[in-house]
């Protein structure tokens, strides 16, 4: 028991009153008895006991009212969940206004329910409690009841995606700083793949979803737009479809402004159909027919059409005239002089693998200094190593390599990194890989990915083209180094090359060099959002033991539970009155008795 008002107990002094009136009154003065007079005094005995039994009685009413009316102006309250009032608590009320909270279910959105939800745990709030508000933005915002009703009546459907787990991780890490008892609310539609990378003990939490089955749905999950850039002939293009349910779905699929071409694609399957388009940078975009969640309905992307590299290379170098041959005979190149491939060369662009004899170094570094180039080869490394995964090259078997040292401050354009070091890095239209392209220096010639890394150096890295980049909306891309502004529409942004850069909303983002146009990054939703189902109590339980499960008009009687308590002072007035009353009848039978 804990009570509002302590140094109110003090008052407790003031039932000794009727006790010592009591024993003031039991003073009498010596009595002496006549014999005429002793029949009457047996029977007086007999009423006096009477009396006596009304005195102590009256005695017992006086002392427990004035110990009631002082216990309630104390203001004492129990631990009782789900009655009365609560004690002050911290509070974290998570609002999971994300994309999938868009759909449309039983005519009205699924995100009316959930801020009407939440409106109800903040009106449960008092002015002790210490609140914070977390959405689909991951900023946790501090602030009163009032302040925080404001916020969640014009939360909007939100394109970024909310981990419900990370986002329980925050508000525990919250709870933790505060100086009272805490508790999580989650007020979310509950989707199975959301709570990914949650915290298995985050304290005392309640979880509010809704009842219902969640509507069926279908969305875009993938572009496919294959090597780039495109030639002349065009290239085909994949399209994803993921969701609930069986029958295939209309897409149309749209490059630029040309027609709009037509295909059916099944619910977790792809479609396929070829595009063609003139040579420059294009915005490709498909759309399912609309259904009960919209935002996931339409993707898209950039390609850049152009025609085949035109790339000279020397027979004797085994693995790369092997891999150029095969994109030759696919059209991704054509034999010619504007890329040199394994050496200098007198071209515009190379891609420049280091001797074989080491003794030539020298003179090679000198004639990528003549021609501008701000990188080096250095010592050779015969350490074995592996290449770092990105977005170039996954991870790759290094055996031996030269050193690529940075001619500047700070490195830039490093496309491929080996044990954490610079292996294949850019300058201008030269590409400097540390090793030959060779089994006995590295395993690449011998695996799957040894064609594409060509055709990406040949094609995007050495004719100025360096990223197509993809990010959800709300997450950080890297851009490349070269990277001044980053373009949408009409819009612009400067950004610092090598800095991270969050699209905020969906669509193609171009990445400019200046006025060149060096990469895209195309911003979609995550496709995870398509997939309305939602995790059953047992999984949420499994997951948090002792949480809380409640429909959204629950969320009254679920919120605050934790200090929960009953006030016992209207209890204690009643008693009071009752008291009252009860020491009013007795002292008028005494009276009369008298």
């Amino acid at each position: 028991m804990i009570f509002a008002a302590p140094w109110a107990l003090a008052g407790l002094v003031l039932a000794g009153i009727p006790i010592l009136l009591h024993l003031l009154a039991r003073r009498e003065p010596p009595t002496v008895v006549f014999p005429a007079t002793r029949y009457l005094a047996d029977a007086a005995r007999l009423h006096q006991r009477r009396l006596q039994l009304q005195h102590l009685l009256l005695l017992l009413l006086r002392t427990l009212l004035i110990v009631s009316l002082v216990g309630a102006a104390a203001g004492p309250s129990w631990p009782t969940p789900g009655v009365g009032t609560h004690a002050p608590t911290a509070a974290v009320l998570i609002l999971d206004n994300s994309l999938s909270s868009g759909a449309i279910q039983g005519g009205v959105p699924v995100l009316d329910g959930l801020r009407a939800a939440a409106r109800a745990v903040l009106d449960r709030a008092t002015s002790d409690d210490r609140l914070w508000l977390l959405t689909a933005d991951g900023v946790p915002r501090p602030g009163s009841a009032a302040g925080l009703r404001t916020v969640v009546d014009s939360a909007a459907v939100s394109v970024v995606r909310l981990e419900l787990g990370r986002a329980v991780q925050v508000a525990a890490d919250l709870l933790a700083t505060a100086d009272r008892q805490g508790e999580t609310v989650v007020v979310t539609d509950l989707q199975r793949t959301a709570l990914a990378g949650a915290p298995t003990r985050p304290g005392p939490i309640a979880v509010l979803r809704p009842e219902t089955p969640p509507v069926p749905n279908a969305g875009l999950s993938r572009l496919i737009t294959g090597s780039q850039p495109w030639s002349a002939d065009g290239g085909a293009v994949g399209v994803m479809v993921t969701g609930s349910g069986e029958r295939a779905r209309p897409v149309s699929v749209r490059l630029g402004n040309r027609p709009a071409k037509q295909l059916l694609v099944p619910v977790g399957g792809q479609g396929s159909v070829h595009l063609t388009a003139p040579a420059g940078w294009w915005t490709l975009e498909a759309a399912l027919d609309p259904d009960e969640l919209r935002l996931d309905d339409t993707r898209a992307t950039a390609v850049r059409v152009a025609p085949a590299a035109r790339v000279a290379w020397q027979p004797g170098d085994r693995f790369l005239a092997t891999a150029l041959d095969v994109l030759t005979q696919n059209g991704r190149v054509a034999p010619g002089g504007d890329v040199s491939a394994g050496a200098l060369g007198s071209g515009p662009a190379a891609i420049v693998l280091p001797p074989a004899d080491p003794a030539a170094i020298g003179a090679l570094n000198r004639a990528l200094a003549s021609r501008g180039s701000r990188w080096r080869f250095g010592d050779l490394e015969l350490t074995p190593t592996a290449t770092d995964s990105g977005p170039w090259l996954g991870r790759e078997r290094v055996l031996r390599r030269h050193r690529l040292s940075f001619q500047g401050s700070a490195p830039s354009d490093v496309l491929v990194t080996a044990g954490g070091e610079p292996w294949a890095a850019r300058s201008g239209r030269f590409i400097l890989v540390g090793s030959r392209f060779d089994p006995a220096w590295t395993t690449l010639p011998l695996s799957a990915g040894f064609v594409p890394f060509v055709d990406a150096l040949v094609n995007r890295a050495a004719r100025g083209e360096l990223a197509q980049l993809e990010a959800a909306p709300g997450g950080p891309a890297l851009v490349p180094d070269r990277v001044t502004t980053v373009a949408s529409g009409s819009r612009r942004w400067s950004v610092e090359g090598g800095a991270a850069f969050r699209p905020a909303e969906p669509g193609v983002y171009y990445l400019l060099a200046d006025r060149d146009t060096v990469g895209a990054l195309s911003a979609n939703p995550d496709p995870r959002e398509s997939d309305l189902a939602r995790a059953s109590d047992s999984e949420v339980r499994a997951l948090w033991p002792g949480a809380r499960l409640g429909g959204l008009d629950q969320a009254s009687a679920l919120a605050f539970r934790t200090g929960a308590r009953s006030d016992l002072r209207g209890p204690l007035l009643w008693l009071a009155f009752g008291l009252a009353l009860g020491e009013v009848g007795l002292a008028s039978v005494r009276r009369r008795t008298r």
